[in-house]
């Protein structure tokens, strides 16, 4: 290995790809100096505000990135956006090595005639309100009592769970209390979900379908296209977690979740908001209009979306699977990498490769340290007087925690100011 391998290393994002590179960069490289910044003022970005309120046993990962925070090996920085309060350019002048882990966040859009009336949400919307995302925070939209979810990914499985639970249901969760309020103080009664493709080759695990047998109350009916080849072990294992649900009684549901697989949307109408929503390719013996006076959008992330990346718009992120290296010095990790696609496992395994990729790199000679370049204490004082550090993290985390209701492990803050001032008290 070089001996001078890169000393001031800055991951930019702290979700899970960002936290995952920087353990593994940290094991090889113990002398050096590793800072993780985050817009926001907490740390673990997807894990904390995109993983759904009810799992929190997925969220239970970011206990190992609390220990690489903690114990000073790796520096947490909060607050400090860049392209907004410094450059991207800026921040290479004073870092050997920059990665890029600040993920993709714009759904895509749902793109049929009638898209844009008022009642169309993006699945995005309603994850926001339930995580209570802050700068800027997002109300949960309205949402009628028919409602139809167009896609049949995890996420969408995340938006008919979301749907169809009752409070009870969220014991031991960090969802938005508010938010929540809101939905149960009308919740939906009849739920379609529509896959254009048969469930064969729909995206949803098989855990995730199971999942939803598990809540009391709910009927649950199917359409499919076509089923699944005989080779096709996955797909056959899916088509029997939704006959299962099928094969659930419920007496007196207070729900009932259709799924229509093979089902193509075709244009949404109505006077002014949602009305109906009509298709244009349906499995035999389903209705072609049904009514509903809300339309989720659950069908994956723009990973060309402008606008949030702006702090590099001189560089190429279309999505590739192989390098993670973007120029000299500068590299991608996670979803900015690949693509909107796969869930923290994935992410894993993809910052392990490129963590690797750059340890090569400095085997190489390609990337090294630089007297230069002084790292984090190089920053202006006031950007790093503004900046949230992990233990003004941990005085947010106390806050939010202190105030968490009956059966709930927190309350998270909406407002980002508050955060900080409660972190730079």
């Amino acid at each position: 290995m070089s001996n001078t391998p890169p000393k001031h290393i800055a991951i930019i994002g702290s979700g899970p790809s960002g936290c995952f590179v920087a353990q593994s960069l940290q094991r090889a490289w113990k002398d050096s100096e590793i800072t993780v910044f985050d817009r926001f003022a907490v740390p673990y970005g997807l894990i904390r505000y995109g993983v759904a309120a009810d799992h929190q046993h997925t969220k239970a990962i970011t206990r190992q990135f609390d220990r690489m925070f903690a114990d000073g090996s790796v520096r947490f920085a909060g607050n400090v956006e860049i392209g907004t309060d410094i450059s991207l350019a800026q921040l290479r002048e004073r870092f050997d090595l920059v990665i890029l882990a600040s993920g993709r966040w714009r759904d895509r859009h749902l793109s049929v005639p009638g898209s844009s009336l008022k009642g169309v949400i993006p699945s995005g919307d309603i994850i926001n309100a339930l995580n209570a995302v802050p700068r800027p925070s997002i109300p949960l939209p309205e949402i009628g009592e028919r409602v139809v979810v167009v896609g049949a990914g995890n996420v969408a499985i995340d938006m008919v769970r979301f749907l169809v639970k009752t409070a009870a249901d969220y014991a031991g969760s960090d969802v938005a209390p508010g938010a929540l309020e809101q939905y149960l103080a009308a919740p939906a009664s009849a739920i379609t979900v529509l896959s254009r493709s048969p469930i064969a080759t729909a995206k949803a695990d098989v855990a995730m379908v199971k999942e939803l047998g598990k809540i009391a109350g709910v009927r649950y009916t199917f359409a499919n296209s076509s089923p699944a080849t005989e080779d096709n072990a996955l797909g056959r294992k899916r088509e029997d977690a939704f006959a299962a649900l099928a094969e659930i009684e419920v007496d007196e549901p207070r729900a009932h979740v259709h799924f229509v697989f093979g089902a193509e949307p075709s244009k949404v109408t109505g006077a002014g908001k949602v009305e109906q929503v009509h298709l244009g390719a349906a499995p035999v013996g389903e209705a072609s209009v049904i009514p509903a006076d809300t339309v989720i959008s659950a069908i994956g992330f723009d990973a060309n979306a402008p606008g949030h990346l702006n702090y590099a718009e001189e560089f190429d992120f279309t999505p590739a699977e192989e390098s993670g290296k973007v120029d000299e010095g500068l590299y991608r990790v996670g979803w900015l990498k690949r693509g909107p696609v796969g869930a923290i496992p994935a992410n894993r395994a993809d910052s392990n490769v490129v963590a690797k990729e750059i340890l090569a790199a400095a085997e190489s000679g390609e990337l090294t340290a630089s007297l230069d370049r002084g790292g984090f204490e190089s920053l202006p004082e006031s950007l790093r007087a503004q900046s949230v550090s992990f233990a003004a993290w941990q005085k947010i985390d106390a806050a939010e925690t202190a105030a968490a209701e009956t059966d709930r492990i927190r309350t998270k803050l909406l407002d980002h100011e508050a955060m900080l001032d409660i972190a730079h008290s």
